[in-house]
């Protein structure tokens, strides 16, 4: 671009010579100059390519001078060109370096100087990556500590970067720390959110992720069957950690979504707690209302557990519903199960008998010797126990073969 410039001045001064010379062909003319007593005389011609000599030399002298004084600056440009290039080169050979795995070389050329903000910040956390796959923890947080130095504004970018590598190097409790400051200082991002809930399934803090799952619902893009489904694990953690209180269980209970609260396995599993607790009138009320709502195996086994003071009127709702589900293998064995608790030892073995005819299982075979005990058939007994035994044996094989 600079050579077509020149040219084209050249073209235009050659062009006024012409012009010039063509004026001037028949009359030169001349120029006197008078100084100091002294009278100079020259053709105008000459006059004028001495003019214009001048002209040059002082343009041609001014940008030398120019170019003399501004030298240290144009050097200091040079040599941060120099340096940004170098950063550039060093910068994309660490990242090709840490995408194919030879994270050494990685370190070495993502950790030297040079560049802008943005540009430092990016290499100290490819560094930071390299020494986290070589299992530099110190050298790691270094380089994540001078990106926040080099980079204020990508604070939380790289609290995420940090908690992602504190996870993977399973220190949990610094990365809960770190992820309770991102989450005071950008709550509904959904990024720290995920990241929180993974930590959470992790760590089987379900406390926490109760209290998580209304921001998960709204500031997130979990579909709705992943959020059910975190619902109701979180849900059934909580319903089967032992409680030492009524009121605790109740406000864990409060607490749950809606949808938990109606699903057959949390019904089951609080009423059990309920029960555990003394509560067992609370619970088969709860059990009894679901039952009528929802036919369910849980539900209809847990009924079995709860002994409340009017339990010969338990027996007998039992028994209502088995006049409708009289091949219920669950609702038999309940029933038994309460004709029990009634001591109502002739109705259990018939209906003990009824269930290992038709579904044999342990708990059937067990609660059967039980109730020959009552009598004193010890050789019923023995027998009870012994095919109880043998089906608990064969399940446990089956279960260690589809395991394998």
């Amino acid at each position: 671009m600079g050579a077509v410039k020149y040219l084209i001045i050249l073209i235009v001064a050659l062009g006024l010579a012409v012009v010039l010379g063509y004026y001037v062909s028949d009359d030169a003319g001349f120029v006197v100059i008078g100084y100091a007593g002294k009278v100079f005389r020259t053709s105008f011609v000459f006059f004028v390519f001495l003019l214009a000599a001048v002209i040059i030399a002082v343009y041609l002298s001014a940008c030398f001078l120019y170019r003399i004084l501004t030298l240290r600056t144009r050097l200091v440009g040079w040599s941060g060109d120099y340096s940004r290039n170098r950063a550039q080169r060093a910068l994309g050979e660490g990242l090709l370096a840490l995408a194919g795995g030879d994270f050494r070389r990685a370190e070495r050329l993502l950790r030297r100087g040079g560049g802008d903000e943005t540009a430092t910040a990016v290499r100290y956390l490819g560094a930071a990556e390299a020494a986290q796959a070589q299992n530099a923890v110190g050298r790691r947080d270094n380089y994540l500590h001078l990106a926040q130095g080099a980079l204020p504004a990508a604070e939380m970018a790289v609290g995420i970067k940090k908690v992602e590598m504190q996870v993977a190097s399973d220190q949990y409790k610094q990365a809960r720390v770190t992820l309770d400051y991102l989450s005071d200082q950008h709550f509904c991002n959904e990024k720290i959110l995920a990241l929180q809930e993974s930590l959470y399934v992790q760590t089987k803090d379900f406390e926490a992720l109760l209290d998580l799952l209304p921001a998960l619902r709204r500031h997130t893009n979990f579909t709705p069957a992943r959020l059910a489904s975190l619902e109701l694990k979180t849900a059934i953690a909580l319903l089967s950690k032992p409680r030492f209180h009524v009121d605790d269980i109740h406000e864990i209970w409060r607490q749950l979504p809606k949808s938990c609260r109606g699903h057959a396995k949390c019904i089951a599993l609080y009423a059990g707690r309920l029960a555990a607790l003394g509560q067992h009138e609370e619970a088969e009320i709860l059990l009894r209302k679901h039952i009528g709502h929802e036919w369910h195996p849980e539900l209809i086994y847990q009924y079995g557990e709860v002994r409340t003071a009017k339990v010969l009127q338990q027996m007998q709702r039992a028994e209502v519903w088995l006049a409708t589900r009289t091949k219920d293998p669950n609702l038999l064995l309940t029933v038994a199960k309460l004709c029990t608790k009634a001591e109502q030892w002739d109705k259990a073995q018939r209906y003990l008998d009824r269930l290992v005819a038709l579904a044999p299982s342990p708990a059937a075979y067990w609660l059967l010797a039980e109730v020959f005990g009552q009598s004193d058939d010890l050789e019923s007994v023995n027998q009870c126990l012994r095919e109880g035994l043998r089906l608990a044996t064969d399940d446990a094989d089956v279960a260690r073969e589809l395991s394998v």
